[in-house]
């Protein structure tokens, strides 16, 4: 059996990596440019997001300049806002499918009642309990009980 050796990568390659890495996320975090928004001011509109950074900066890891290396401490602090950004996305998501599934619930309490109140009492008792408590969840006063 023969034995493999793989190279270690060089300072150079690891230095391409890096910046690859941090462009990328760089470009996650501006996300889509608005029709009437230039290049320039993405970079103006991350440079916000981005205190420690500067102008320049942005640029030539946006651009993947190979004069620039970046530092670890930058790519994870990229890393952590791409991170934050999801998790803000999932809780909206939690939030959008909760806030459906509250209206469903009305709308189904709603045509229990119109069809027999007398026979579907328990339950359009139980799913106004549960619009209740989902709407109080919410903080949402919006929904009708």
């Amino acid at each position: 059996m023969e034995c493999v050796k793989f190279d270690k990568p060089s300072k150079v390659e690891m230095s391409e990596f890096a910046l690859r890495e941090a462009s990328g996320l760089l470009k996650t975090i501006a996300g889509s440019r608005r029709a009437d928004e230039s290049v320039k001011a993405v970079f103006h509109r991350l440079s916000r997001d981005l205190k420690d950074w500067s102008y320049g900066r942005i640029r030539a890891v946006w651009y993947r300049d190979h004069r620039v290396k970046v530092r670890t401490a930058e790519i994870e602090q990229l890393r952590a806002i791409v991170n934050r950004r999801v998790e803000d996305k999932a809780a909206v998501d939690e939030l959008a499918e909760l806030r459906s599934t509250v209206e469903r619930l009305a709308k189904y309490e709603a045509l229990l009642q119109r069809i027999d109140a007398e026979f579907f009492s328990p339950e359009v008792s139980a799913a106004r309990d549960q619009v209740g408590s989902a709407s109080g969840l919410l903080g949402d006063s919006s929904v009708r009980r």
